[in-house]
């Protein structure tokens, strides 16, 4: 006979010593890196009910949606929480917050309303023992501004810097830009998160070798797929020159006003620096406009990214009227999507635009295939995701980028990625939605993104060794 009671969960061996490192250390700031699919969620139970009961914890998440799947999981999931637990968001009238900050042992918050209480009454959070983060990596400013943490965090940390922190990632191996005054400084993420969370103590993915944690990694399997478009690849070495051609008036500019230890010769500084440099305003325009153009021919289809090119500086190099004549209407990467979909029963396709999205949406549709979308439009998430998990008729489920760290889909047998940034960071944290299984990356053939794309892998594989592996390049399947 089936008992109605919730399951009981036992801890993996990697994490009864996470909880054991974290029990010996008590009281001690940590950071905890554990890859996607380790349980961060269940190990946040463990911590809250069955290491440390009397204390009091501030779960903080990112998002709205991340804080109701939590909420739902330590409620739900688990047994013992269901009196202790409660939440302020948006999501909660903001005059019963105060009341549940007071009453309830364990608080899942959003940092935005945690700042908001703290800006009003700081004493609401002085009988609160731990200040758990998860995602502690989002913290952490990508780019220009006047701290190296996003808001409000330089305030909530400092609201809790006499409190125990804890806090939680996927991974602690990026880097991010540091400005003070005109200097740029390429730093690691962790080292940041180190001076803000003094003296942390770092448990890494390294140190669970010699546990069971390798019998519970799922391997992610990339590969590129190369699409072979001649007019594309056209516009592309057009603009590879032309975007030489601005940084390196860039590099003569500041060479000529003895300002070129700015850049030290690297790309990525002149592009994280742009703004600040010494050069004229046409000149950054011009450089910024250019990679963008280049950004949209590899993400959009081409009907669409034509228009980007009625601006005077473009129409110098490029017959407007003879592209719209010869570009299709269908990319050539969603016609390869089609072709991927068609050979799996569950695919799941990221990319970076809505245009992108609806004529994959459509051109799928029109093939009979079932398939499902989610863009920041969407206002039934959670039901979509469901249909496509639980629902063997649906094949194809369409991403834009919005909540991508707060979803998980092993459901889904292939992983296609229409375009790439460079953050290897961001693009190992999207590969990851799946749990394993295989990833195709599309790169149109003979062009610079094949070329970036070539360069991603090899950094994630550099980063991220103990849950992917590298395939060898697919060949165009024309």
């Amino acid at each position: 006979m089936m008992s109605s009671s919730k399951p009981k969960y036992t801890p993996r061996g990697y994490q009864t010593f996470i909880l054991e490192k974290i029990s010996e250390l008590q009281g001690t700031n940590l950071l905890l890196e554990l890859d996607c699919g380790l349980g961060k969620r269940f190990l946040t139970h463990q911590l809250v009910k069955e290491r440390f009961p009397d204390k009091r914890f501030i779960i903080v998440v990112h998002s709205s949606s991340s804080l109701a799947e939590t909420v739902d999981y330590l409620r739900n999931e688990y047994e013992g929480l269901d009196e202790e637990l409660g939440e302020v968001s948006s999501r909660i009238p903001s005059g019963w917050r105060s009341n549940i900050l007071k009453n309830k042992r364990v608080i899942v918050a959003t940092p935005q309303v945690i700042d908001s209480l703290a800006r009003k009454n700081l004493s609401l959070f002085d009988s609160f023992d731990v200040l758990l983060i998860n995602e502690v990596d989002t913290i952490v400013r990508r780019g220009a501004g006047r701290t190296n943490l996003i808001f409000p965090w330089p305030t909530i940390l400092h609201v809790f810097k006499k409190k125990w922190i804890i806090g939680m990632s996927g991974t602690l191996r990026d880097d991010h830009a540091v400005f003070t005054k005109e200097q740029l400084e390429i730093r690691k993420e962790l080292n940041t998160l180190l001076r803000y969370i003094p003296n942390a103590h770092v448990i890494s993915m390294d140190a669970l070798y010699g546990t069971d944690v390798e019998t519970y990694l799922e391997p992610t399997f990339i590969t590129m797929n190369t699409v072979f478009d001649q007019r594309i690849r056209s516009i592309s070495i057009v603009l590879d020159e032309l975007i030489r051609d601005a940084r390196q008036e860039i590099s003569q500019a500041l060479r000529e006003q003895d300002n070129l230890e700015l850049i030290e010769g690297d790309a990525r500084r002149i592009h994280l620096l742009l703004e600040r440099l010494p050069v004229s305003d046409e000149l950054k325009g011009r450089y910024s406009s250019l990679l963008m153009l280049r950004k949209y021919v590899y993400a959009m289809p081409p009907k669409q990214f034509i228009r980007m090119f009625y601006n005077p500086y473009a129409k110098r190099f490029f017959n407007v009227s003879e592209m719209r004549r010869v570009l299709p209407d269908i990319s050539a990467k969603t016609v390869r999507v089609l072709k991927i979909a068609q050979s799996h029963k569950k695919v799941l396709v990221l990319t970076s635009y809505l245009e992108m999205v609806s004529q994959i949406e459509e051109v799928l549709s029109n093939a009979g295939m079932s398939v499902l979308t989610i863009t920041g439009s969407t206002q039934d998430k959670g039901e979509v995701l469901r249909r496509f998990r639980e629902d063997d008729s649906v094949s194809v489920l369409v991403l834009s980028p919005v909540g991508e760290r707060d979803l998980d889909i092993p459901q889904a047998e292939v992983m296609v990625i229409c375009d790439t940034i460079n953050t290897s960071k961001t693009m190992y944290q999207k590969m990851k939605r799946t749990r394993g299984g295989l990833v195709i990356i599309l790169a149109y053939s003979g062009t610079s993104e094949e070329a970036k794309v070539s360069r991603l892998m090899k950094k994630i594989l550099e980063r991220y060794p103990w849950s992917t592996k590298v395939m060898a390049p697919m060949l165009d399947l024309e």
